[in-house]
Parts: structure tokens; C-alpha cells; sequence
């Protein structure tokens, strides 16, 4: 009997949910795909709804991220964090990194601008 009710219990305790994050009005705008051409190549970003991304290059899938919205900018984080200004028509354009903390924005291929395309 004892092994039957831990049984329920752990049940029960599977069955529960964790609530989900609301999105703000900002992130609800960021959510969603973005491309650009750099170098003669396709970057394509897609931020999703759980705070997790991915970032192709020519098709490829590359790498994913998390990101999440600090101060009006989008930050998203794999080893380093790349640092995203939203630009008033929905786009997004590259404007920085942190690396080992430190903020870095005189990247040479700052100012990379991507289209939303969904």
C-alpha cells in the first residue's frame, strides 16, 4: 500500500505545470524571424516565444541562443552575448557584444540591419 500511494503521489506531482512567462508588448514584437546580407552570404536570426533562438547562415543552421530584452535592446547569449537595438519598423541591427563582461560596441560589422520576414 505504501509503494501504491508514493506511486499516486509522484503521479500527481508529474502532472503539475509550470507556469509560463508572460511576454511583454516588446518581446511579443521581437518574436519572429530576420534576415540579412552580409558578404555576399544570408544571416537569418528567429527569436521564439520561450526565450530561445536560432541563427543560420546560408540555410544553415548554425547555432542556437537564448535572448531575452534588457533596456530596450535584445541580448542574445550563446558564449558571448550579441547586443540588438529594435529599430522603429521592427527591424533589428546589430550593435555590440559582451564579452568576459565587458561591452564592446566598435565591432567592425556593427551596424548589420535585419529585416523581420515573420
Amino acid at each position: 500500500m505504501k509503494y501504491i500511494t508514493l506511486l499516486i503521489g509522484l503521479l500527481v506531482a508529474g502532472c503539475t505545470t509550470i507556469p509560463v512567462k508572460e511576454l511583454t508588448a516588446e518581446e511579443k514584437e521581437v518574436v519572429g524571424g530576420y534576415q540579412s546580407k552580409y558578404n555576399g552570404n544570408t544571416l537569418k536570426y528567429i527569436f521564439k516565444e520561450n526565450g530561445r533562438g536560432e541563427w543560420f547562415l546560408d540555410g544553415k543552421k548554425e547555432q542556437e541562443f537564448k535572448w531575452k530584452i534588457i533596456n530596450g535592446e535584445i541580448h542574445a547569449e550563446d558564449d558571448d552575448i550579441y547586443i540588438y537595438r529594435i529599430n522603429d519598423d521592427l527591424s533589428i541591427t546589430y550593435i555590440g557584444i559582451i564579452r568576459d563582461g565587458k561591452r564592446d560596441d566598435s565591432i567592425k560589422f556593427a551596424d548589420i540591419t535585419f529585416k523581420k520576414i515573420k
